[in-house]
């Protein structure tokens, strides 16, 4: 009589596995992975209440100290992305999923591309405008990375309820970010408001993901 283990195809019970994790939640999938999110989106948005300072002093800075506080805010942001994108344990990374750190390191090559086309535009107006402009862009481009992790997510074999949360959180940084700029308030108030409401997204994300 045959060993019953002979019988297994070895592609054909992977197959089986992967199917049974594409039903699966991003906490249970990756541990500790919806924790990470959650630290990455208080990162951010203390870094925006703290941006939100230097607008008050708008009048009293010049090009140089704008265009420091501006790549500290990208470079929060950035390294926020890049070291939650390490920690997936490589074994749990399918072979077809793509790279994290090439995901978001595209996205941060068109925040200063997008940047660099509206340099000159934004030396010909006033420096509170010019601010709106920047730190406008970094959160439109925080919008569109979350559209994409849910997307990329699909390829790690997240489930859909999960993904959703992204799409969702994109959708609604992205409608902040084409306001931002019109009522008077948000001009005034619009980034720090901004992480305040990050903050909570982040922790409601955080929530969300770690239910059963």
């Amino acid at each position: 009589m045959s060993d019953a283990t002979d019988d297994v195809d070895p592609e054909e019970l992977q197959r089986q596995l992967s199917e049974i994790k594409g039903a699966m939640g991003l906490a249970e999938q990756y541990p500790g992975r919806a924790r990470l999110w959650l630290f990455a989106g208080l990162l951010i948005g203390v870094a925006a209440l703290l941006v939100q300072v230097t607008f008050f002093y708008y009048e009293a800075l010049g090009d140089t100290e704008y265009t420091a506080v501006w790549l500290g805010f990208v470079a929060v942001a950035g390294v926020a992305t890049w070291w939650m994108s390490s920690r997936v344990p490589r074994a749990a990374v399918p072979e077809t999923a793509p790279s994290w750190r090439a995901v978001f390191g595209s996205l941060a090559a068109f925040l200063v591309a997008a940047a660099g086309v509206v340099g000159e535009a934004a030396t010909q107006v006033g420096g509170l405008d010019r601010a709106l402009v920047y730190f406008g862009l970094v959160i439109a481009t925080v919008g569109l990375g979350l559209l994409v992790t849910g997307a990329v997510l699909s390829s790690y074999r997240v489930r859909r309820r999960d993904r959703l949360v992204f799409y969702a959180g994109g959708v609604w940084v992205l409608v902040y970010a084409s306001v931002l700029p019109y009522p008077q308030i948000l001009r005034w108030v619009g980034v720090g408001l901004f992480g305040v409401l990050f903050i909570v997204y982040a922790i409601v994300a955080y929530v969300y993901l770690t239910r059963a």
